[in-house]
């Protein structure tokens, strides 16, 4: 069984690398792909490459990929087209060499240093409406300079490609370890209406992307969600790379084209796909940034609660990463 599962993942690394370059040369439908967005010469960009521009790892540098998820959703004063907001704000950082990947979540509402200007909460540098000038730049430069580190790639994913991924792997299931929990919020069109029930739920898309929004029924409810998008994140991980997904990937593939905007060309999409199809899941390391709540904090004339991070801490979780998960494992083997 091991060494059919052994040809399995070989069959699938070559299809899905092939595939992903093919449709590069024949269709690349959407223009969202290789996009240099950020503030960077285009001459050290290209330098990093492999010269076949496939090879995404410079020697045995970590890649640091700041994933954010966008919700572009319609609201009933019609701010969203400029209002669109970073719900998820997730570093990936993979390790060559180690073969291991840390994920580490940032609080939307993490009160930090807005790079160029004063303190906000830290999803308020993609809002346009708080800094002229913000956007994808302005975030990316802002988690630089609060964990020290030099983002190398990014990637923007509106939650319609979290619906219509789930959709096309047959919906998931997810264990609610809650009471049975509904909650409507008909600020946003359509409205968001969340009904889960204690227990496992199997969830379409669009069920998926509620579950993934469901904030008010934690104690700390901006922690609480992030966990469940961490856990769900590891869950789709693993139904990715089952065999009875194998031949959505064309599907997959397409949704992705559409909905996600990256600087990652093609050729590095399949070099990732074929990296990630190598490891497993414990080789994923989720964290959180810690902090806690602070009431009362003035922001545009308004008193809100914000997120206090301690910045330091916060550098610790990334830059000891993954000496600690190396050192832990050595002492595991050794007992």
């Amino acid at each position: 069984m091991k060494h059919l599962y052994r040809i399995f993942i070989v069959l699938s690394i070559a299809f899905l690398s092939g595939l992903v370059i093919f449709a590069y040369r024949i269709k690349p439908e959407y223009a969202n792909k290789g996009i240099n967005k950020l503030d960077k010469d285009i001459n050290e960009i290209n330098e990093e490459l492999d010269e076949n521009l496939i090879n995404v790892f410079k020697g045995e540098e970590p890649l640091r990929i700041l994933l954010l998820g966008v919700d572009s959703s319609k609201t009933k004063d019609n701010s969203s087209e400029k209002n669109m907001r970073t719900d998820t704000i997730m570093l990936f950082s993979i390790f060559p060499k180690e073969k291991k990947v840390q994920l580490v979540s940032v609080p939307r509402d993490s009160y930090v240093t807005i790079h160029g200007y004063g303190k906000h909460k830290i999803n308020s540098a993609f809002n346009p409406l708080v800094y002229p000038k913000g956007g994808l730049n302005l975030t990316v430069k802002t988690v630089e300079d609060f964990l020290d580190v030099d983002i190398n790639h990014y990637a923007v994913v509106d939650y319609e490609a979290v619906i219509k991924i789930v959709d096309a792997v047959g919906g998931m299931d997810i264990n609610w370890e809650h009471e049975d929990y509904t909650y409507v919020d008909d600020w946003v069109i359509p409205p968001l209406k969340i009904s889960l029930k204690k227990g496992i739920n199997h969830l379409d898309g669009k069920e998926a992307v509620n579950y993934l929004r469901a904030r008010k029924v934690y104690d700390n409810q901006d922690i609480g969600r992030i966990e469940n998008q961490q856990g769900f994140l590891l869950l789709l991980f693993d139904k990715l790379k089952s065999p009875a997904t194998f031949l959505k990937i064309p599907e997959i593939l397409d949704i992705v084209d559409q909905y996600v905007e990256t600087d990652f060309n093609y050729g590095e999409i399949a070099y990732l796909a074929k990296f990630g199809l190598g490891l497993k899941k414990e080789d994923i390391h989720t964290q959180i940034i810690e902090g806690k709540s602070l009431e009362g904090v003035n922001l545009g004339g308004i008193e809100v609660t914000v997120y206090e991070v301690n910045r330091n801490q916060a550098r610790k979780v990334v830059h000891d990463f993954p000496d600690n998960v190396l050192k832990s494992e050595e002492d595991k083997d050794e007992e």
